[in-house]
């Protein structure tokens, strides 16, 4: 009996403690839940690009894998003569994975394409908006710098 009761005890808290992946915004002030970028048919995006989704896209692999993939890619020889630090934003479709990438920072083709081609190798968790997954634009700060 005292083993059922522990058992049933261990599969509560188990349950209790699944992850739901589902994550919810950070809504700044004077910005609202299902906002979209308003530039995104300027780039080529013919559906809704959500900046503030239901539920946000992150990485499956996790955030800080993210992160370190792309300071390390910005630390090689091909990024060599870019500025200490650079953004930039990118799409992420409703598959979980990550469409396309556009600088904000001036970086040469050759930095952007290895920085794009590190990004795609990570697979997210799709964005939710309404029940639906949904397209969402990030950005992303990167740094020479030893994080």
């Amino acid at each position: 009996m005292r083993f059922y009761l522990l058992l049933l005890t261990v599969s509560f808290f188990l349950a209790s403690c699944e992850p739901t992946r589902r994550a919810a915004p950070f809504i700044p002030p004077g910005h609202e839940l299902g906002e979209t970028w308003e530039k995104a048919s300027e780039y080529g995006y013919e559906d809704d690009v959500y900046v503030i989704p239901s539920y946000i896209t992150y990485p499956l692999k996790g955030n800080r894998n993210f992160r370190n993939a792309i300071h390390e890619m910005y630390r090689t020889d091909v990024c060599k003569s870019q500025p200490r630090s650079a953004t930039v934003q990118y799409v992420v479709g409703e598959n979980g994975w990550i469409l396309n990438v556009h600088k904000i920072t001036a970086l040469n083709d050759a930095c952007l394409s290895e920085i794009e081609k590190r990004m795609k190798e990570f697979e997210f968790f799709p964005a939710e908006h309404n029940g639906e997954p949904v397209k969402m634009l990030m950005a992303y700060t990167f740094t020479k710098d030893r994080i």
